[in-house]
């Protein structure tokens, strides 16, 4: 028996029982995370900075992907968990060389962290076709989600998660309790690198200091 089971009703209703008791432990876990970084970037409070980046309201989750494949397995058993991660979400089976500076890009904003480099990390998302990676970019890890049009396919069952499609060609930050909650577009040449990633490392450095819930030290 499930531990909010009653042994005189019937399987559905134990079940709609246990499914609504797990979106209530959810909501109480996660939502005071995502209502602080809402309020910390959008100035809620005085103090509060205005992030770099676009707050997507509402949120997104990890679990929201409709994920195909990835190189490295379970996402709970990779390198990727508990950390705050960038995900660079390219509609292609390949890096072409947009992908390649936004990859240079993240490269270059994790070493900027220093010692918080160990809370951080970034990964390559493509779509779910056959991948035609080369060289040395068949070296990465990377994760393949089902993507129409541009746009990643929802999985999600979530009560109320009504988007259509998360937009690909961007890059978004995810926190290491698997939700996606800011979004920044992609970058067209070098020169621009060093801008953005000071954008990328502000916004990340703020949350660390006052919103950290990693795991890793």
């Amino acid at each position: 028996m499930d531990f909010n089971e009653v042994s005189d009703q019937s399987p559905q209703v134990n079940q709609k029982k246990n499914r609504l008791t797990l979106l209530a432990l959810a909501a109480v876990f996660i939502a005071p995370v995502l209502m602080a970084y809402l309020a910390y970037f959008g100035g809620w409070f005085q103090g509060g900075s205005k992030s770099n980046g676009e707050i997507l309201d509402p949120p997104w989750h990890l679990d929201d992907l409709a994920v195909s494949s990835t190189t490295f397995g379970s996402w709970e058993s990779s390198a990727f968990m508990g950390k705050w991660n960038w995900l660079l979400i390219v509609d292609d089976v390949t890096c072409n060389e947009q992908c390649q500076i936004n990859w240079f890009l993240l490269q270059q904003t994790h070493l900027g962290l220093a010692k918080n480099t160990k809370k951080n990390d970034y990964l390559l998302v493509l779509n779910q076709q056959p991948v035609a990676l080369t060289g040395d970019w068949q070296k990465i890890n990377f994760m393949q989600v089902q993507m129409e049009q541009g746009k990643v396919v929802v999985q999600s069952k979530r009560e109320g998660f009504a988007h259509s499609g998360l937009a690909a060609n961007h890059i978004y930050l995810m926190d290491p309790l698997g939700n996606i909650f800011m979004r920044y577009p992609l970058i067209e040449t070098k020169q621009q690198a060093p801008l953005k990633s000071k954008e990328l490392r502000n916004d990340l450095s703020r949350v660390l200091r006052y919103l950290d819930v990693s795991t890793k030290e």
